[in-house]
């Protein structure tokens, strides 16, 4: 099925609103986190409990994991945003085949088939 310019429209909506969703996020952790630091609300460590400060420690770690994911997220979507301008969005990057829209609906920043997704992740090409 030929991805109709009306499909495309939809999907490019989708990836915009992904992106602008993302984007706040990021700015309302930024702004959480400088609010944190302008009110002392970090802590150094010293006097707390051992738990309290582990405890701490494993949060900052997912909050940074998180934050990879987006940005990694991102610049999947930015990638998808240029492939329509450019013309190319809805075809696969590795086998040039057309991306079924119904995987495109569930992954709009899909760049390759299932098929050649799977082929790449077990690094085969």
């Amino acid at each position: 099925m030929t991805l109709t310019k009306e499909k495309q429209k939809t999907l490019q909506t989708k990836l915009e609103k992904m992106k602008e969703s993302i984007e706040k996020k990021q700015e309302s952790s930024i702004l959480d986190e400088s609010l944190r630091e302008s009110t002392g609300e970090i802590t150094t460590g010293i006097g707390n409990h051992l738990a309290e400060g582990n405890a701490e420690r494993v949060e900052r770690e997912q909050e940074q994991t998180f934050e990879q994911i987006d940005e990694k997220l991102l610049g999947e979507i930015e990638e998808a945003l240029a492939r329509i301008e450019e013309g190319t969005y809805g075809t696969c990057v590795d086998t040039g085949e057309e991306i079924p829209y119904e995987r495109l609906e569930a992954l709009p920043y899909a760049k390759r088939t299932a098929q050649a997704q799977e082929k790449f992740d077990k690094g085969e090409r």
